[in-house]
C-alpha cells in the first residue's frame, strides 16, 4: 500500500511539472557599429596654383615624385552608424612633403618643405537598405589646410619664408554599396560643394570594388579624385590660388565592430 501512495504521488508530481519552455533564438541588431579603415593613396595633383607675388605655376606632380619626398604620410577612414540608418563618416589624409638642394660652387642650399592635410567630416542618413545593400545621403565639410615653408641659405641671402592657407568647403554628396556576389560588392560615392562661399567650387569622387573576407573585414581597392578651385582674394605676398584636382588608386582595409 505503501508502495502505491508513493508511486501514485511520484506520478503526480510529474503530471503537474511544467514543461521546459525553450528560448527562441532571436538575434538583436546591434544599435551602434563602427568602421576603421587605414588607406594608402597613391596621388597624381595636377592643376594651376599661385603663390604671392609669383606667376601661376602648373602643378604635374606623379606618385613617384610624391613618394620620393615623403617625409610623413598618415590616411585613415572611420565610421559611426546608430540604427542602421543615422552615420557620420571622418576621413583624414595628411602629406608632409620635403625636398633639400644644395649648390656647391656658391656655397648654398635650399630647403622646401609642402604640408598638405585634407580632412572630410560628413553626417548621413541611410534612405534605402536592404540585407546588405545601402544608399546614403550625407552632408558636411571639407577642411584644407595648405603649408608652405622654404629655406635659403646663400653667401648673398639667408631668409626663411612660411605660407599657411586653410579653408572648410560645405559639401553634400551621396554614396552607397551593392553586393554583386557573397563577398564581392561595388562602393561608390560623389559629392560637390563649395559653392562661391568659401571656394569657387570644389567636388569628390570615389570607386571600385570590395572583398569580404567575412563580416567584420574586407578589403577595398578603389580609385578617387578630389578638385578644388580656391582663391583667397588677396594680392601682393599674401596672395594664394590654388586649382587643382588630386587623383589616384586607393588600398585600404576595412574592420568593422
Amino acid at each position: 500500500m505503501a508502495s502505491l501512495l508513493t508511486g501514485g504521488a511520484q506520478a503526480a508530481d510529474l503530471a503537474q511539472a511544467p514543461a521546459p519552455v525553450e528560448t527562441p533564438d532571436v538575434r538583436v541588431d546591434r544599435a551602434w557599429k563602427f568602421v576603421i579603415a587605414p588607406y594608402l593613396l597613391a596621388p597624381t595633383i595636377q592643376g594651376n596654383s599661385r603663390i604671392g607675388r609669383l606667376p601661376d605655376t602648373s602643378l604635374d606632380v606623379s606618385p613617384g615624385t610624391i613618394f620620393e619626398n615623403l617625409q610623413f604620410g598618415a590616411m585613415g577612414h572611420f565610421e559611426a552608424l546608430y540604427d542602421n540608418r543615422f552615420g557620420a563618416t571622418l576621413d583624414v589624409a595628411y602629406m608632409d612633403l620635403g625636398k633639400g638642394r644644395s649648390f656647391p660652387r656658391v656655397g648654398g642650399s635650399i630647403d622646401a618643405g609642402v604640408k598638405q592635410l585634407v580632412t572630410e567630416a560628413f553626417f548621413g542618413y541611410r534612405f534605402w537598405r536592404q540585407d546588405r545593400n545601402w544608399a546614403e545621403a550625407y552632408a558636411g565639410g571639407r577642411w584644407w589646410y595648405n603649408q608652405l615653408k622654404v629655406n635659403a641659405n646663400t653667401p648673398a641671402n639667408t631668409f626663411t619664408r612660411t605660407i599657411t592657407e586653410q579653408w572648410i568647403d560645405p559639401v553634400i554628396g551621396v554614396r552607397g554599396q551593392v553586393f554583386v556576389a557573397p563577398k564581392w560588392s561595388l562602393f561608390g560615392s560623389g559629392n560637390v560643394g563649395g559653392f562661391g562661399l568659401v571656394s569657387d567650387f570644389t567636388w569628390g569622387l570615389q570607386g571600385g570594388f570590395g572583398y569580404h573576407f567575412n563580416d567584420r573585414v574586407a578589403l577595398h581597392l578603389q580609385y578617387k579624385a578630389t578638385g578644388v578651385d580656391y582663391d583667397n582674394d588677396k594680392s601682393g605676398r599674401s596672395a594664394f590660388s590654388y586649382d587643382t584636382v588630386t587623383h589616384g588608386p586607393l588600398m585600404g582595409v576595412a574592420i568593422s565592430f
